[in-house]
């Protein structure tokens, strides 16, 4: 078969990887993230071996597909925990506790509640949240009835669940939103 009619033959496939490219550049979510770079890599080492560079494909499929799908699915496994930050000397309510665990299962994620001495203050939340202590998972600050939600993304997942919309039993607000005070209810 000649050359140009391969490449004629394996346009549209060509055409799908500048799709994926911008798909992958432009998703909010780690899993479609995964799933367009996944099938970025192979199309691209299909593309590559159909062209003659098999050595190349093989490299792709290895490396740029399989490698870097597993830490990413390591890195968004990591990344699926939320880190609830309760003051020293506040004692949290089972009911409360069940309550948030609840929540936060409907989205996937694993509830990990941490103590800290440090002010709990609305004014000093956002100093708390970029505490170099505080690296890694999505973070929230339990005070009271109210959870203070460190990602923008994270609160309007926590909206949309069908737990919260049941039982609304705690407020959710957003540090990004605290120097305009708008609450759960005000997103909503």
């Amino acid at each position: 078969m000649p050359i140009r009619s391969l490449f004629l033959l394996l346009l549209p496939v060509e055409l799908i990887l500048p799709i994926l490219g911008v798909l992958l550049i432009r998703t909010k979510s780690p899993i479609r993230g995964l799933i367009y770079r996944s099938f970025l890599g192979s199309i691209a080492a299909l593309l590559y071996a159909v062209f003659g560079a098999p050595d190349v494909a093989l490299t792709e499929v290895l490396v740029g597909t399989l490698l870097s799908s597993i830490l990413y699915i390591i890195t968004i496994r990591a990344c699926y925990s939320v880190v609830i930050i309760v003051p020293k000397e506040m004692k949290v309510p089972q009911e409360l506790i069940n309550n948030l665990k609840s929540l936060f299962d409907e989205l996937k994620m694993n509830v990990v509640f941490e103590s800290s001495s440090q002010s709990h203050i609305k004014e000093d939340y956002k100093v708390l949240f970029s505490s170099k202590t505080l690296a890694g998972s999505p973070h929230a600050i339990l005070d009271g009835r109210e959870l203070c939600i460190e990602s923008p993304i994270l609160l309007e997942e926590l909206l949309e669940t069908s737990f919260y919309k049941e039982n609304q039993f705690i407020e959710l607000i957003c540090s990004h939103n605290l120097s305009t005070n708008v609450s759960s209810e005000e997103i909503k």
